[in-house]
């Protein structure tokens, strides 16, 4: 499977030109959550902790991992930068493919999901990103991210009534976000701060490691990579839960 990997990498190098190479530079890697290094290293303790806690989907997650780096590069860039919407359409190709070739109840799903609508609000495509938000809140509403960046695409509509009931919304489900607080509080929000909704089971679950991925287990390269592979996490982990808003390996998470 890792020689599969490696050659699959470098033949797509061969024959795509990158927008950018997937590479990860160590900085980059450093932002990435910790199961992207363990994805390209599969004799580690790492690989094997984490495909047990994430199931047979895990062998696409690489895919993601691409998405996510892409995003953070187009942050690092000015709005007129030319690269710029070049590397989020190799963000969006990235998640596209983690949506269609995982189970419906893969756990990063709504983080997936998430991620997407950020990148398509960054590239000012509002109705498709409006749409993958409320659908990541949908799935997991525990997400303070989706609900402060769809809050802030309202708020640039000039729409703040919605703006202030998309962010009262994540405060129910989220009540010591302290970004949210502050958001509220600059949209008009008065105290006391809405009242939580009350405990409800986890919205997903993570694929079981005996299933087969929807359309094929195969892995196959990041959309817009070039060949190497970054280098592997040097201690084993423990997989954190999956999920909760208070992840640690969630890139985006304001808190």
């Amino acid at each position: 499977m890792k020689l599969e990997f490696i050659l699959g990498l470098a033949g797509f190098a061969l024959t795509q030109p990158a927008v950018a190479d997937w590479k990860p530079s160590p900085a980059e890697m450093a932002m990435l959550p910790p199961y992207c290094a363990a994805r390209f290293d599969e004799s580690s303790e790492a690989f094997k902790s984490w495909r047990s806690s994430m199931g047979q989907d895990f062998i696409h997650v690489h895919h993601y991992c691409a998405g996510l780096n892409f995003v953070n590069r187009a942050r690092g860039m000015g709005s007129t930068d030319k690269g710029r919407q070049g590397t989020l359409e190799a963000a969006l190709r990235n998640f596209d493919y983690m949506l269609e070739h995982t189970h419906p109840d893969f756990s990063l799903r709504p983080e997936i999901l998430m991620n997407r609508g950020i990148a398509l609000s960054m590239m000012n495509r509002t109705g498709e990103a409006i749409g993958d938000l409320l659908k990541s809140i949908e799935a997991d509403p525990n997400q303070p991210r989706a609900y402060l960046t769809l809050a802030d695409m309202y708020d640039r509509q000039k729409n703040r009534a919605k703006a202030l009931e998309t962010v009262t919304e994540g405060l129910r489900h989220n009540p010591d976000t302290k970004s949210l607080q502050r958001r509220y509080t600059e949209l008009g929000g008065k105290l006391p701060y809405p009242e939580p909704v009350g405990p409800a089971p986890d919205a997903t679950q993570a694929g079981k490691p005996g299933e087969t991925s929807p359309s094929d287990t195969r892995s196959t390269p990041p959309d817009g990579s070039a060949a190497g592979t970054p280098a592997a996490s040097a201690e084993p982990e423990t997989p954190p839960k999956i999920g909760s808003p208070s992840n640690p390996y969630c890139r985006f998470c304001p808190d």
